[in-house]
């Protein structure tokens, strides 16, 4: 009997004890974080194949999710509600489901069936799936009534995104006027009526032939130019997660300058942000690789006076949305990987250089409907230094 008690202790010790990792996560800045996703690469703790959850100080279970980065680094990722300046908290890692954590990130890639294309246009057929994976069908071009709003959609609990997955490869924002996941809902009725105001928000910006926000180009010498002319291209979701959500493309024989190459982009978000994380791979050594925000003559154009840190930015703020409401927009990009900063008739543009092929920059819409309003400029600029706080000061982390 003796025996047994003891092995039971072990067994109790051996389950919560050696597997029970502890995490200990520090601001290392003089501000104050709120919404922050900890990211962790996967090597450094020790998981088995099991659903996992990051336990509080005071016993609230948080998701822990595991998502790749574009260069293939699996990542372990959980949210922390709020970071008190220079504070450090302590949290433990165990098996298990954060059942009653809400859904706060989303991505989808749907289109209809049964029907047919006919002279490009998709006829017949009103139901919708939800493939998560597409490889765009040749000759496909705009307004084709196939894809659910044109493209992939993501979103967080403050923004949506969506970007056309035809000839124009632009992205478009979703103002959204509740913190709830919209999109699964959006495009499915009437097909474009999400340019009309809605009880959850709109599409409340008008792209055109510009670059929207953060879109992915290639600088000419004169103009930006999208990722319109390639071979083929593959979408898909490769997370849909409470706190991550992810769209994953591939443009085959990308015309990037009459360099042909082969482009990877994914696009990450992250629970209570309004930013969206771009990262890009080339194939070939491409210098010129460009991105920027429409220009509108309502919107006052912003640059930081210097750019001291290892990220900075641009941004216009001003009456610039579809329903003529005041909208800011900053794109952030490192600092060592600018080339220029200049514009073209349509864009604020700036150019970045590839290192080995990567490049990546964050992209934010801010909208005075929002459920959380930016309503003026100096709001607005409060938004900016957030997240330049949060890039140039990453929190540390120390497992144990």
């Amino acid at each position: 009997m003796k025996t047994k008690l003891i092995l039971l202790l072990i067994t109790i010790y051996w389950g919560q004890e050696i597997y029970s990792q502890h995490i200990t996560v520090k601001n290392t800045s003089n501000h104050p974080l709120k919404d922050y996703t900890v990211e962790i690469p996967i090597e450094k703790i020790s998981l088995s194949l099991a659903h996992y959850v990051v336990v509080t100080e005071k016993g609230e279970e948080i998701p822990l999710e595991v998502v790749p980065d574009l260069k293939g680094i699996q990542k372990a990722v959980f949210p922390i509600a709020d970071l008190s300046a220079n504070e450090t908290r302590v949290f433990s890692i165990k098996k298990g489901f954060a059942h009653n954590y809400p859904k706060r990130t989303y991505a989808e890639l749907a289109h209809k069936i049964g029907g047919k294309f006919v002279n490009n246009k998709y006829e017949g057929g009103f139901s919708w799936v939800k493939p998560n994976y597409l490889r765009v069908p040749d000759g496909f071009t705009d307004h084709a009534y196939y894809i659910k709003y044109e493209g992939p959609g993501w979103e967080s609990d403050k923004v949506g995104f969506r970007f056309y997955l035809d000839w124009r490869n632009a992205i478009d924002v979703f103002g959204k006027k509740t913190p709830h996941i919209v999109l699964p809902f959006v495009g499915v009725d009437g097909y474009d009526n999400y340019h009309k105001m809605a009880d959850w928000g709109m599409d409340n910006m008008k792209v055109g032939e510009s670059l929207g926000l953060g879109s992915i180009a290639i600088w000419d010498g004169n103009k930006a130019v999208r990722v319109e002319k390639r071979d083929s291209v593959i979408c898909f979701i490769p997370a849909d997660g409470k706190i991550r959500s992810q769209v994953m493309t591939t443009y085959y024989g990308w015309d990037a300058n009459k360099t042909k190459c082969n482009l990877q982009s994914l696009i990450t978000i992250d629970a209570g942000s309004r930013a969206s994380h771009m990262e890009l791979k080339v194939d070939k050594n491409i210098d010129n690789i460009a991105t920027g925000i429409i220009k509108n003559e309502n919107a006052e154009f912003i640059l930081p006076a210097q750019s001291n840190g290892e990220w900075s930015y641009i941004a216009t703020f001003g009456k610039q949305s579809l329903n003529n409401d005041k909208m800011g927009l900053a794109v952030f990009y490192k600092t060592k990987q600018l080339e220029k900063i200049t514009e073209d008739n349509l864009n604020h543009v700036i150019i970045l250089k590839p290192e080995n092929g990567y490049v990546d920059y964050y992209f934010m819409p801010t909208w005075e409907l929002d459920w959380e309003p930016v309503k003026d400029k100096a709001t607005f600029e409060n938004c900016i230094n957030e997240v330049l706080n949060r890039l140039n000061h990453p929190v540390s982390v120390t497992i144990k």
